[in-house]
């Protein structure tokens, strides 16, 4: 059903685009219309300003009898036809129904909302955290969830504190998280590590879903190596999962530092 009414959602907004461009093109139209039937008027006035002092000039050269000059007659005012009603486009219909489609597509966005405040119904917290901060540097963390990337961080907050990550709502049933860590030895840089992990977490309708994980290098490669010329690498991700009855928190998603 979500579906539907994203891609009702999405036609209405197709909808609402093409009128708005029609009326945009119409609005250009008329403002063209305008300028030009005002240039015209100003040629028509310029020109007859310039046949009258012809007229005075050929009257005073001429002309034996002391007659004042005829007066100048106004410039009619030639009903121009209306750039919309020339082209056959009724702007007031298109109005009424860009207002229409406007509405539908509000009523469409709440009813998609209902939707979805019922679907995800599980809420999901995402822990992580890095317990080799005195050795490593973190050049990035990443947290997906089922694909999106919910959580990117270049500044090494998973060393320096233990805020929750990620904070939003899921549907019950299967999720996947990836969690990427890239780290540099801070005795020698030439030594980065980068890992990847991936599991599978079970949403549960109603609950709370509380994952916490943990990620670590025991090794020693970066700072024995300048003396013995050798070490490890001990990379670790520990994950600890929790469904747990609802929170009485708001619902907002969130996003950690």
């Amino acid at each position: 059903r979500r579906t539907v009414y994203l891609l009702a959602t999405e036609e209405l907004m197709l909808s609402l685009r093409r009128i708005v461009s029609t009326i945009a093109l119409v609005t250009l139209s008329l403002s063209y219309s305008t300028a030009s039937a005002q240039d015209e008027d100003d040629d028509e006035v310029i020109e007859e300003s310039v046949d009258g002092d012809d007229d005075d000039q050929a009257t005073d050269e001429g002309s034996s009898d002391n007659q004042p000059p005829p007066k100048e007659q106004p410039p009619e005012n030639k009903p121009r036809p209306d750039a919309a009603e020339s082209a056959g486009i009724d702007v007031d219909a298109l109005r009424q129904e860009y207002l229409k489609l406007r509405d539908r597509l509000f009523r469409s966005r709440a009813r998609s909302a209902a939707v979805a405040t019922a679907l995800y119904s599980t809420r999901i917290t995402i822990g992580l955290d890095y317990g080799s901060g005195r050795y490593y540097d973190i050049n990035r963390a990443t947290i997906r969830l089922d694909g999106a990337n919910v959580y990117d961080n270049t500044e090494g907050a998973i060393a320096s504190n233990k805020a929750p990550r990620f904070e939003g709502f899921v549907a019950p049933g299967r999720h996947m998280v990836t969690i990427r860590i890239e780290a540099t030895g801070k005795d020698d840089d030439r030594f980065v590590t980068s890992t990847e992990s991936s599991f599978v977490v079970q949403a549960v309708a109603g609950k709370d879903l509380r994952i916490r994980a943990k990620a670590k290098d025991d090794g020693n490669l970066p700072f024995r190596w300048k003396k013995k010329q050798s070490g490890t690498y001990k990379l670790h991700l520990d994950v600890s999962i929790k469904a747990a009855k609802r929170s009485k928190s708001d619902g907002r998603i969130k996003r950690g530092s």
